[in-house]
């Protein structure tokens, strides 16, 4: 008895260690998905905390294509006492000096500081870092500098995004410093370096500002709340004609109803298109809504179930003087409650994660859906895979906000759904 005993607590544990396990493995794509959507730059395999913006071992030449001088005569690369090879050194022209380099496609926001070391015999009266954007706009702003003269002094300057509101923060190409002294001197700088934000929240900042992702939510929202209701309604309502009604070609109609979800979209979609073309709802919600407010898995499933709650009910009513809508309002939708719940969310997640249907059917960006929106991210931004990511995130949170509020009902509706009454 005991050994029996003991095989069957094995057995449980070593059940609930693999559902633990599948757990893990299925929560490791989202896991992927929200540690990438924190990275300011590259990828999960890839991960750029830092960037060296100028590497002054090469050669003049090289450094000219993307070092410029700012208020300087010219630079050159000299041999540097600070243990590190080449060293960049500017001479001030009206006592001001500075670099500009070109720093590709950069988005500001991400940047938490810059790094560089200098030497120069003459206190800094004013440094500024200043920004040049896509448009040829740019921006400088005055930024405090702890340093010593006489020595070589490790820099680092926090960066504050507000103070550049005048330029596109988003795409700039080039960073500039600039120096302003009491008189003229040289100046020497190396190991010129930005340092990012890690993690960093910014990503999903700038996905729901500045690329329509609170447009895409909403429209989305609206759409699958409408079709949530709809097939609460119209596929309940059909299924308890189904269910309880007796009628000539009943059977015909049921089948010819489930025939039809063997049609794929594909094939569905001119007919649609050209309905919804004739009557002016291209790019509308209508035409968004409207094909979705009834689904025959929806009527299948309601029939199913309705089928297996008791028909004295019914009869107990009608003795008591209920008409249909009555019985169906009042009996067959309370008691139906657990799988209206499944059929809820399985309507909400199949609306929220289509993609063809709005995409054929829309045409502007205020009228995209988040799926769509995605789609089109992915093309416009090459790949920016941290946005992306980001963009993925928050797509996915109002399924999961979904189902952790109907989670009882749903297995309230699988475990009755699987016991005959």
């Amino acid at each position: 008895m005991k050994s029996i005993t003991g095989k069957k607590s094995f057995a449980v544990k070593f059940n609930i260690f693999l559902l633990f396990l599948l757990l893990i493995i299925s929560l490791i794509p989202l896991f992927l998905t929200v540690i990438t959507s924190l990275i300011p730059e590259g990828d999960l395999f890839n991960i750029t905390k830092e960037k060296n913006l100028a590497d002054f071992e090469l050669p003049t030449f090289f450094l000219t294509k993307k070092i410029f001088p700012v208020g300087s005569k010219s630079f050159t690369t000299v041999d540097g006492n600070n243990n590190s090879g080449k060293v960049l050194k500017l001479e001030t022209a009206e006592r001001i000096t500075g670099i500009s380099v070109n720093v590709g496609d950069l988005d500001i926001f991400k940047i938490k500081e810059f790094d560089f070391e200098l030497y120069t015999n003459s206190p800094v009266k004013r440094f500024y870092i200043g920004f040049k954007d896509v448009d040829g706009k740019e921006q400088y702003a005055e930024i405090p500098l702890n340093y010593t003269p006489g020595k070589w002094n490790s820099v680092k300057v926090l960066l504050n995004p507000e103070n550049y509101d005048n330029i596109d923060t988003n795409h700039t190409n080039f960073a500039r410093f600039k120096f302003e002294f009491e008189n003229n001197t040289e100046v020497f700088m190396d190991n010129v370096k930005l340092k990012y934000h890690f993690p960093t929240l910014w990503n999903f900042k700038k996905v729901w500002k500045q690329n329509d992702f609170a447009r895409y939510m909403l429209n989305s929202s609206v759409i699958s709340l409408c079709h949530v209701l709809g097939n609460l309604l119209f596929c309940t309502m059909v299924a308890y004609v189904f269910a309880r009604k007796k009628f000539k070609g009943k059977e015909f109609l049921f089948a010819l109803i489930l025939s039809s979800m063997m049609i794929p979209v594909q094939v569905k979609i001119i007919p649609i298109f050209k309905l919804m073309q004739t009557l002016g709802w291209i790019d509308t919600f209508y035409a968004l809504i409207t094909p979705g407010l009834v689904s025959a898995f929806g009527i299948f499933f309601m029939r199913q179930y309705i089928e297996q709650l008791p028909f004295d009910l019914d009869q107990s009513a009608y003795v008591d003087g209920a008409n249909d809508f009555q019985i169906f309002g009042k009996i067959i939708l309370p008691l139906s409650s657990p799988a209206l719940a499944v059929l809820a969310i399985n309507t909400f997640i199949s609306s929220w994660n289509d993609l063809y249907m709005p995409l054929i059917l829309t045409s502007s960006n205020d009228m995209r859906t988040v799926q769509v929106g995605l789609a089109t991210f992915n093309r416009m931004n090459q790949v920016a895979w941290p946005e992306l990511m980001a963009a993925s995130s928050i797509a996915g949170i109002p399924i999961i906000i979904v189902f952790l509020i109907f989670q009882k009902k749903i297995i309230s509706g699988m475990v009755d759904g699987a016991i005959k009454s």
